[in-house]
């Protein structure tokens, strides 16, 4: 009900702390090649955004006062835009932002991916990459006008895996520069960078602006996976609407539409990143969660990925305090001790149990084979497998008709 005379209204708001959830599976980055910035004067002091520098954004506010504003995309940059659609996605995101505006080409950009994450000190989960550069759509040949983009996949396949082997395992997504959605999709599906995403989803209005011509919608991806559960298929229609301030409708980088709605099966089985509606329910949704790799792949989505990248944060960190210890040892024949053996899988089912308890992985196993031979080897090899969680992708329904007369004879 209403105030019923004249008064003073007064709204509670929730946001302005700062405060984040305890889980940092939604702790994401943003690397552009834009333009230094400043923002509003605070006193005699006002924020500046510089090159090679990390920040830490909590909100889009945050992203105001260090200068990028609307106005920072003019040009053919897109990084407000990005950012505001990403914590449009998850407000209670957390994101890294770096740039580096000597960047010229997509692919050096993406290089940048390794430093950033390093000096996040490897918290960073997802990086979104946006590249301000040539338009070269308007080519004539498909390996022409994607070729950059091309560059950046096999750049960024480079970077997600050095970061696992540095034990900072990482997604990266990519603008698809250059698409033509009236043009035969290149292949990206064979590439074999698991750990990398094109989008190709732009909002329809935003594809025609000036800004945003060669820009894909990888802020709303970004949100969308933060504010996942590692498990969770960005595609759910239950809990992933995108619409919203800033992403009405869909559309695809540079504004032109697919040619018929066979295309869309063309292009999601090239596996792409687009948006789609349904009918029967209102919305945008994303088509599917694809990574630059075979289906056949245990590692063709986003999901996969994550939930073992957090598996392996998880159990690294606990056996890590365990390296260089020292190993009981069968005295009469070397192999491992019992208590050794309990001990080590007791260890990494604890490290995994949250996951379990959060429906993140169906079961999992640990094995420590007893007859290994570390006094020859000094190497503790440990079996961890686990039972991930499916994605009912696809619902199968058997509808019919039935006359009860024939039950009544």
């Amino acid at each position: 009900m209403g105030a019923l005379f004249n008064d003073v209204v007064i709204n509670k708001v929730s946001g302005g702390l700062g405060r984040r959830i305890p889980n940092r599976d939604m702790v994401s980055g943003l690397l552009f090649n834009g333009a230094d910035a400043t923002g509003p004067k605070i006193g005699d002091t006002a924020l500046q955004l510089k090159d090679e520098t990390l920040y830490r954004l909590a909100s889009l506010k945050d992203a105001e006062g260090l200068g990028i504003i609307p106005a920072y995309d003019n040009g053919g940059e897109s990084a407000y835009y990005q950012i505001a659609q990403y914590f449009r996605m998850n407000p209670s995101g957390d994101l890294f932002i770096y740039k580096n505006s000597k960047a010229t080409t997509y692919a050096n950009l993406v290089k940048d991916a390794g430093k950033m994450q390093e000096l996040a000190l490897g918290e960073i989960r997802q990086l979104a990459i946006v590249f301000k550069g040539e338009d070269q759509s308007k080519s004539k040949t498909a390996p022409e006008y994607f070729s950059q983009t091309l560059k950046a996949v096999a750049a960024a396949k480079t970077a997600t895996e050095q970061a696992f082997k540095n034990h900072r395992p990482m997604e990266i997504f990519l603008e698809g520069k250059g698409f033509d959605a009236t043009k035969a999709p290149v292949a990206i599906k064979g590439i074999g960078a698991s750990g990398v995403s094109v989008v190709v989803a732009m909002d329809s209005a935003k594809a025609k602006e000036d800004n945003y011509k060669n820009t894909a919608a990888v802020g709303v991806l970004l949100g969308a996976v933060s504010k996942a559960k590692v498990s969770e298929n960005i595609a759910w229609i239950e809990k992933f609407n995108l619409s919203g301030d800033g992403f009405q409708k869909v559309g695809f980088v540079g504004g032109k539409n697919l040619p018929t709605e066979g295309a869309q099966t063309v292009l999601d089985e090239a596996k792409y990143v687009f948006t789609r509606t349904h009918v029967g329910i209102g919305g945008v949704y994303f088509n599917d969660s694809h990574t630059c790799i075979e289906k056949t792949s245990d590692y063709t989505f986003i999901e996969a990925n994550r939930t073992l990248h957090k598996a392996s944060r998880l159990v690294r960190q606990a056996l890590l305090p365990k390296v260089n210890s020292p190993v009981l040892v069968d005295p009469q024949n070397g192999t491992l001790a019992p208590s050794v053996v309990k001990g080590m899988e007791t260890l990494c089912k604890a490290a995994l149990e949250a996951m379990l308890a959060n429906g993140e992985i169906s079961a999992l196993e640990v094995f420590v084979d007893p007859l290994q031979n570390i006094l020859a080897t000094s190497e503790l090899k440990v079996v961890v497998s686990i039972i991930p969680t499916g994605t009912a992708r696809k619902i199968t329904v058997d509808l019919g008709f039935k006359n009860p007369f024939a039950k009544s004879k």
